[in-house]
């Protein structure tokens, strides 16, 4: 059975080319471009990795970090951003997020060696 990626980013260019990479290992992936999206998906699925935007229209990933941590099945978390700054990482890591990464410092190629690492 295939594991299962939400992939949480409001920008399509970067969700489509990242999420259609993530598809070409295997996975099973789902993409959302707003928290609210992204909660649809999670109670309907068995989510085993979050990739997560920080910077998100209405709702930022920090507080839906915040949110997922009150769950009881809360997935694996990954936050995947171009906000950069060591309080941020520090910050999310804290909220539960199991890495921080920025996506200038990864090529897809690159994530997916990380993605099959975590899972």
């Amino acid at each position: 059975m295939a594991k299962k990626i939400l992939f949480v980013e409001d920008e399509k260019l970067i969700r489509e080319m990242y999420s259609q990479r993530i598809a070409d290992e295997g996975f099973k992936v789902f993409t959302a471009s707003t928290t609210d999206k992204a909660e649809k998906i999670l109670k309907k699925e068995k989510i085993d990795l979050v990739l997560l935007d920080l910077l998100l229209p209405r709702e930022s990933g920090f507080d839906y970090l915040k949110r997922i941590n009150k769950k009881n099945d809360k997935p694996l978390i990954v936050v995947l951003t171009n906000l950069e700054g060591e309080e941020y990482r520090k910050t999310t890591k804290e909220m539960g997020a199991k890495d921080y990464l920025l996506k200038t410092d990864y090529t897809p190629s690159e994530l997916m060696k990380l993605i099959k690492k975590f899972l």
